[in-house]
């Protein structure tokens, strides 16, 4: 990632935290729509940021200044790599920067569970507390520790309380570049020492995560053909399906299915296919055939799963396609043992909770897809995580708290119907007519025309069926 590019993702999670839409951001800081759609994918000018630092008081100018970076020589230019191949990471113990000793129980308890969550993600290697905690105390080359522990990436942090206040730092460093590839600063009250490690945890694993699909993705698509492996296939094709785009999910598909030619026994390639397939089919004008997708779906998950039954993104889709089917228990059995396996898997969490709205469980769909939500804020599906919270609060009534995170799915993935339904319904259900007029025209020119009695025919088997038929009536949708 470029500094141009660091730019737009600070602004990017500027905005995510303080759920800004493009256009209230577009609104704030005076810009054209298109000025500011430019600057997320970093382009954009000096006057343009020099406005954008004016109205959100981020250092965005100083980020484009280039660091020295110390170059690599001697033995520590390269890494030796792990045995398998696979992506690595190293979680050296935090530093206690409180200037108590009796606070180092704080610092190695937050260590440890980075480690453990990092641990259940299955197809990377991380290496384990006993050799990292080695460096406890030490002032270390992060280079040298990483050629040390066989390691491409290396996770460093620090804690400082003060009172009942507690300050926690950390960052992902590419070792063989000394990239900095991530950072944050968490500031919390430290009321209950337990909640806050859990609470920690959670976030800079669930920060972590797609920044090492990001970055694995890009080095295996940098290598030569001949040299990108039925691993290095797959690895490109999670970073495509952590996007919504169209053209990315065929690219991911073919890559998949390349993977499987060389390798028929991937349980991960499997299971991969069995989500983009899942996804396409789920979209409808992306597929021919929805319910041949569906099926296409399922037999990859079942591939996946025996190869692999702790595959989490086999038993995700495996679930959905249960809970699509009408059979809930089946579908809520399989996503709870995706987030048993991976418990900071935030897609496989926003799908636990779409099931459980199926089901009728409507507070605990709230809890579980807010929670997704709160996991990975800047995720590429967050307009799919926001679209299902917000069927969650439509099916539990509770319409004013809808209406908005339906409108920011739109925002972020206009090219779905579902997600004008969604709306129509809502504005219905609030007597915002006209409004609601707008968005029929909208969905009429993306899909088929609307009407009442075919959303009943799909959402018959599912428990929200009738408040979301009720307020697509209200809204004037033809039956």
């Amino acid at each position: 990632m470029d500094n141009r590019k660091r730019v737009a993702a600070v602004i990017r999670d500027y905005m995510a935290r303080g759920r800004i839409s493009r256009e209230q951001f577009a609104f704030k800081t005076k810009l054209g729509k298109s000025t500011v759609d430019k600057l997320l994918i970093g382009l954009f000018s000096d006057r343009t940021l020099s406005i954008v630092e004016a109205h959100t008081d981020l250092p965005l100018r100083a980020m484009l200044e280039p660091a020295a970076q110390p170059a690599l020589s001697g033995s520590r230019g390269s890494i030796a790599p792990n045995p398998t191949g696979e992506p690595s990471i190293a979680v050296l113990p935090f530093t206690n920067m409180s200037g108590d000793p009796e606070q180092d129980f704080l610092a190695d308890g937050i260590s440890e569970d980075i480690i453990t969550a990092l641990a259940r993600l299955r197809w990377l290697l991380v290496i384990a507390r006993h050799s990292t905690f080695v460096y406890k105390g030490k002032a270390v080359d992060i280079r040298q520790v990483a050629q040390d522990l066989g390691v491409r990436y290396v996770v460093e942090g620090s804690v400082r309380t003060s009172g009942r206040r507690i300050r926690i730092t950390a960052q992902l460093i590419d070792a063989v570049t000394g990239k900095h590839i991530w950072a944050e600063k968490y500031d919390r009250d430290m009321q209950d020492i337990f909640a806050v490690q859990d609470d920690i945890t959670e976030h800079i694993v669930a920060a972590v995560e797609p920044h090492l699909y990001a970055e694995e993705g890009f080095r295996a698509s940098t290598g030569q053909p001949d040299s990108v492996d039925a691993w290095g296939l797959v690895v490109r094709a999670m970073g495509l399906i952590n996007r919504m785009e169209r053209r990315q999910n065929e690219e991911a598909q073919v890559l998949l299915r390349q993977a499987l030619a060389r390798n028929p026994g991937y349980a991960r390639a499997h299971a991969l296919l069995s989500w983009a397939v899942w996804w396409a089919a789920h979209l409808r004008n992306w597929s021919p055939d929805s319910e041949t997708g569906r099926r296409d779906a399922a037999a990859h998950a079942q591939d996946a799963l025996a190869l692999d039954p702790s595959d989490p993104w086999a038993r995700m889709v495996f679930g959905l396609c249960l809970s699509t089917a009408g059979q809930h228990d089946g579908a809520l059995i399989e996503l709870e043992a995706a987030l048993r396996i991976n418990p900071n898997f935030a897609l496989g969490r926003t799908a636990y909770g779409w099931a459980l709205i199926r089901a009728g469980r409507y507070d605990d769909a709230i809890a579980q897809t807010g929670r997704a939500l709160r996991m990975s804020p800047l995720d590429s599906f967050a307009g799919f995580y926001t679209s299902v919270h917000g069927l969650a609060l439509l099916a539990a009534r509770r319409f004013e708290e809808a209406l908005p995170f339906m409108k920011s799915s739109l925002a972020a993935f206009a090219e779905y119907s579902g997600h004008y339904n969604q709306l129509i319904s809502c504005c219905g259900h609030l007597g915002r007519i006209e409004e609601a007029r707008e968005f029929i025209a909208a969905s009429n020119r993306i899909g088929p025309p609307l009407r009442v009695g075919e959303v009943r025919e799909v959402l018959g088997k599912f428990a929200h069926c009738e408040v979301f038929v009720e307020g697509l009536r209200k809204a004037g949708v033809p039956e």
